[in-house]
């Protein structure tokens, strides 16, 4: 009778735990369908770095204007006013002496100044153009983030591809589990099969329902862990499609050059060399003079208790040019110049650095991804064998002509053949999400 209850609470646990997935996967069913195209459009949008880069690259936007590269002149006003007492006297040549005590004067000043410097060697133009670079480089380096977000997002959606599938087959483990522990429990009442065969079936089926129930909890975690990098709610359903396919049509000639005119790095690396190159071309603008336009316009107004004048009043412009050279300043603009010239020559050091390190990366992943090509259709003929023989073994097992120990050790080698497919193909797909990262092919839309 103890035997029988504890046979009883098993199946009864185990009808719990598969009732308990029934309706996981009924609810997973009714989950709105996530795309990985969807996912990667999501996840750009929402994600808080990719929003202040945008920022960041407004501010780039705005501060490229003439007027900050130094190409437009300054225009200010000036005013003052004051007043003044003073004991004052004074004495002339003449002999002849004046003097008041408390004497007042007042002054009263105002103008329009404009300065605009019509030469500088050239360096406004370049100022324009090193803004211009900046605009440039923040763009970039905003598609470089997109970039490495698109690829993460993509990896995160197949590994919980590769996950689902990898369930599902446990799935299909535990209902094998189930039906040859059904049937050697009818073996069994017709005297065909021992009591050890029966509890050996029901303790597979018991580790294998434990195994897809810590899974379940692991994909759980899994699909909140993706919600949670997309910036969702952590506990939003979604279902995924489960397509694990893989074929990567382009050459690997022709991965290398697309890398090297379109990987967002590449892309910095020269707008930096261009960077370098306009700061050389400043510098060398600091050897040439300087020529600034000036332009006022004043009224000034000055009245005295005592003096020659009684009141002063002046009103008109004045315009003025001034020619500025530096004849020697210590040779700091040579010894700048020299430094621009070694930082521009190791930026062109560190893009030849990363040119040839993309091409060897890029060239040994794609030759990983052809042996994990061959690896994968080796796998899937393996697995048509492996279901092929589990088949036949769950039939001649029918018909008393095997042991259960052969037909569950045919079952386990299915269903580990159908989990090396699946990692087979998830390792596939990984190798070609990163050849096309490296590559810089646009992983976003």
């Amino acid at each position: 009778m103890k035997n029988n209850s504890k046979k009883s609470q098993l199946l009864n646990n185990i009808f719990c735990v598969t009732f308990i997935l029934f309706m996981a996967s009924f609810s997973y069913a009714q989950s709105p369908m996530l795309r990985v195209e969807d996912a990667v459009k999501v996840g750009l949008e929402k994600n808080f770095n990719i929003q202040i880069l945008r920022q960041q690259e407004q501010i780039a936007i705005n501060n490229n204007t003439p007027a900050r590269a130094g190409m437009t002149p300054t225009v200010n006003t000036t005013g003052n006013v004051s007043y003044a007492i003073n004991n004052t006297e004074q004495k002339f040549f003449t002999g002849e002496s004046r003097g008041a005590p408390n004497a007042g004067t007042f002054n009263i000043r105002f103008g329009v100044e404009a300065l605009w410097t019509i030469y500088d060697g050239w360096r406004m133009y370049v100022a324009r153009d090193r803004f211009t670079a900046f605009e440039q480089q923040s763009r970039a380096f905003t598609t470089a983030q997109m970039q490495a977000l698109a690829a993460n997002i993509t990896l995160s959606y197949y590994n919980i591809v590769q996950l689902e599938r990898t369930t599902a087959n446990l799935r299909y483990a535990v209902r094998l589990d189930r039906d040859l522990l059904n049937l050697v429990q009818a073996k069994k009442t017709i005297g065909s099969a021992t009591g050890l065969e029966v509890l050996q079936s029901r303790s597979r089926l018991t580790a294998d329902s434990a195994r897809l129930v810590q899974q379940e909890v692991d994909i759980r975690r899994l699909y909140m862990s993706f919600n949670q990098l997309l910036n969702r709610p952590v506990d939003e359903n979604f279902r995924v499609d489960t397509t694990l396919a893989s074929q990567l049509v382009i050459g690997v000639d022709e991965l290398v050059q697309n890398a090297k005119q379109a990987h967002p790095q590449v892309i910095l690396s020269k707008l930096d060399q261009q960077v370098a190159m306009l700061n050389t071309k400043e510098i060398r603008g600091t050897f040439k003079p300087e020529l600034d336009l000036s332009a006022n316009l004043n009224y000034s107004y000055q009245r005295n208790a005592v003096g020659f004048l009684l009141s002063n009043r002046n009103l008109g412009p004045t315009v003025g040019l001034t020619a500025r050279y530096p004849i020697y300043d210590g040779h700091l603009r040579r010894q700048n110049l020299e430094n621009a010239k070694i930082v521009e020559e190791s930026v062109k050091l560190r893009q030849d650095e990363l040119l040839y390190t993309l091409e060897a990366q890029i060239r040994t992943r794609y030759a990983d991804y052809q042996s994990l090509k061959q690896l994968r259709d080796l796998e899937d003929a393996n697995l048509r064998v492996t279901i092929d023989q589990a088949n036949l073994a769950r039939e001649l097992y029918r018909l008393g002509k095997i042991t259960n120990f052969e037909v569950r050790e045919s079952t386990l080698l299915e269903v580990q053949a159908r989990d090396r497919a699946i990692q087979a193909g998830f390792r596939l797909k990984q190798a070609e999400i990163e050849i096309l990262d490296l590559a810089g092919m646009k992983m976003f839309q």
